[in-house]
């Protein structure tokens, strides 16, 4: 319970930061959107987002059984559901359907509690799909879980 409540703290920060640097690359978008459509700098735009979970989930506590390792942000997940889940039944989309233009109103919180994902979408230009959005749920679980198996295996060989 502890790492459940510790990665969602990780993870909010983790959001903050990628806010604030999404604001800062729409600010300087006109200077830098030459070397921003190279296939190099959109993996440094958007790996290190990812990354960042991976390290975050070396913060977290080991002390619990090596089995849940993998729900120490459970958190996250169930909260990012919810939200996904309000905004799917508030624009009865489909699926696999772009979301269309009139009705991205709604999925602004997804887009936010998830801004370090929405960065590595834009930069690899994945579609902005609800299916899509609703596997984004998963990922700072599994990504803060091979950070605590991390943790373990380094402390293990030590």
């Amino acid at each position: 319970m502890k790492n459940n409540f510790k990665a969602l703290l990780l993870h909010l920060i983790i959001v903050i930061l990628s806010f604030i640097f999404l604001i800062i690359f729409v600010a300087t978008g006109p200077v830098i959107a030459k070397y921003a459509s190279n296939i190099i700098s959109r993996i440094i735009i958007g790996v290190p987002f990812l990354l960042v979970y991976i390290f975050s989930g070396t913060l977290l506590d080991r002390n619990i059984s090596k089995k849940f390792d993998f729900l120490a942000g459970s958190f996250i997940g169930v909260i990012g559901i919810a939200l996904w889940f309000f905004a799917f039944l508030k624009t009865k989309v489909n699926l696999f359907e772009i979301i269309p233009e009139e009705l991205i109103d709604h999925w602004v919180l997804v887009n936010i509690y998830y801004t370090p994902f929405l960065l590595s979408k834009l930069s690899f230009g994945l579609p902005n799909i609800p299916v899509l959005s609703l596997i984004i749920n998963l990922l700072p679980t599994l990504l803060m879980g091979l950070g605590l198996k991390y943790k373990r295996l380094k402390y293990k060989i030590d």
